[in-house]
C-alpha cells in the first residue's frame, strides 16, 4: 500500500491489517515456491565476473525471489570501469551493467541509470569486488527494462568501507563530495556510446538518496557539459538537511519512497519537504510515497532487526532495518511506472 501526499502519513487501520495478513499468508504459502524462484534467479555464467557472484550458495537457495520477474533471466556480469572524478575528488571505480539485445534495448539509444550506494559500501563487507545482493538484483531488475546502469562507488577510491557509524554532520565524505561523484558519473555516461543522454535516471538509497537530493538541488550550479537528470528516484532519503535549506528547489522530476514506521530517516521530513518544494514550486514534480508499517530498507529481503551500530542523535544510535515484502512489491510497482511514465 502507499501513500502519495504530504500529509498523508497514517492510513486506515483496517488497509494495514490486511497488508500484513497478506504478507503473513505469502510467507507460509510460498516459501517453497520463493526458493526454488530464487536459485533460478541467482543462477549464474561460469565465467561471470566475481562482482556478480553470490556470497555463498546457501544464501542464493534462501534469498527470496529478487526484483527480476523472469525467473529464467540470465544475469549480465559487470564491468568494472574507471570514472574521472571531479577537481580535487577521487578517480571513481564503478560498475557498469548493459542490457541484453533481448532485454529490449530501443532505437536510438538506451536509457541509462545512475546509482548510488548507501552508507553500507556498494562492496560486500570485507570482500571487495563482491557487489552486494541488493545493488545486483537491481541492476538485473533494470537491465530486464532496457536500462544500462551504473554504479559509482564513492566509498573505496578514498579507503572507506562503510559510513553508518560516523555521526551523519561529522562524516568526511558529506553531500558536497557524493554530489560530485553523481556529477562525474554523469560526465563519464556522456561518453559511452549507445546511450540516450535524454533519458538518465538518478537513483539512491539512504545515504546515496540524500546524494540524489544534493545533485538535484536547482539552488547548486549545475556544471556545464554535465548531463541533465531526466528523472530521480530517492529510496528512504534523509530528508533533513534539504529541509533546514530554505532555497532548495528540485530541477528534475523526484519519486521519493520510504516507510512510515522509519526510525533512521523519518518520513516526516520528507513529507515537509515536499510541502516545502510545492510551495516554491507549485509546478515541480515531487511524489512522495510512504508505506505504512515499513521500516528502513523495506525493499531488501534481510529479516527486521534492530542495528546498534548507527551513530545517530535519535534513540541513542538503535534503528530498526529490514526487509517488507507488502511495501517492496508496491515500491518497485511503483519504480516501473515512474520510469515507464511518458512524463513523470
Amino acid at each position: 500500500m502507499t501513500i502519495d501526499s504530504a500529509t498523508g502519513l497514517g492510513d486506515s487501520a483496517l488497509a494495514v491489517r490486511l497488508a500484513r495478513a497478506l504478507q503473513r499468508r505469502l510467507a507460509r504459502t510460498t516459501t517453497r515456491a520463493f526458493a526454488a524462484l530464487a536459485v533460478a534467479a541467482c543462477a549464474l555464467p561460469a565465467a561471470a565476473v566475481p562482482a556478480m557472484m553470490p556470497s555463498s550458495p546457501a544464501s542464493a537457495v534462501l534469498t527470496p525471489p529478487s526484483p527480476a520477474s523472469a525467473a529464467l533471466a540470465q544475469p549480465v556480469p559487470a564491468q568494472r570501469v574507471t570514472v574521472p572524478g571531479e577537481p580535487g575528488m577521487p578517480t571513481l571505480t564503478a560498475y557498469w551493467f548493459l542490457p541484453r539485445e533481448s532485454a529490449g534495448t530501443r532505437a536510438g539509444g538506451m536509457p541509462v541509470v545512475v546509482a548510488l550506494h548507501g552508507c553500507n559500501g556498494l562492496d560486500e563487507t570485507r570482500r571487495t569486488g563482491v557487489l552486494q545482493t541488493r545493488y545486483r538484483e537491481y541492476a538485473q531488475w533494470l537491465n530486464e527494462r532496457g536500462y544500462a546502469v551504473l554504479m559509482p562507488d564513492s566509498y573505496g577510491p578514498r579507503g572507506k568501507d562503510n559510513s553508518c557509524n560516523e555521526a551523519p554532520d561529522a562524516r568526511g565524505l558529506d553531500d558536497k563530495a557524493r554530489r560530485a561523484d553523481a556529477l562525474a558519473a554523469l560526465r563519464w555516461l556522456s561518453g559511452q556510446s549507445g546511450i540516450d543522454m535524454r533519458r538518465v535516471v538518478l537513483l539512491g538509497w539512504s545515504n546515496g538518496a540524500q546524494a540524489v537530493l544534493a545533485t538535484i538541488d536547482a539552488s547548486r550550479p549545475w556544471p556545464a557539459a554535465t548531463p541533465n537528470v531526466e528523472r530521480a528516484v530517492a529510496f528512504y532519503p534523509g530528508c533533513r538537511r534539504a529541509v533546514q535549506q530554505h532555497n532548495f528547489r528540485l530541477r528534475s522530476p523526484l519519486l521519493v519512497m520510504i516507510g512510515g514506521a522509519d526510525d533512521w530517516t523519518p518520513a516526516t521530513r520528507c513529507a515537509m519537504l515536499q510541502s516545502a518544494v510545492q510551495a516554491r514550486q507549485p509546478n515541480a514534480r515531487f511524489r512522495l510515497e510512504i508505506y505504512p508499517g515499513a521500516y528502513h530498507g523495506f525493499d531488501g529481503t534481510s529479516e527486521l532487526h534492530v542495528r546498534r551500530d548507527v551513530a545517530s542523535t535519535r534513540r541513542g544510535g538503535h534503528v530498526t532495518v529490514g526487509g517488507d515484502a507488502v511495501a517492496r512489491v508496491a515500491a518497485l510497482a511503483q519504480l516501473d511506472s515512474w520510469l515507464s511514465s511518458t512524463e513523470p
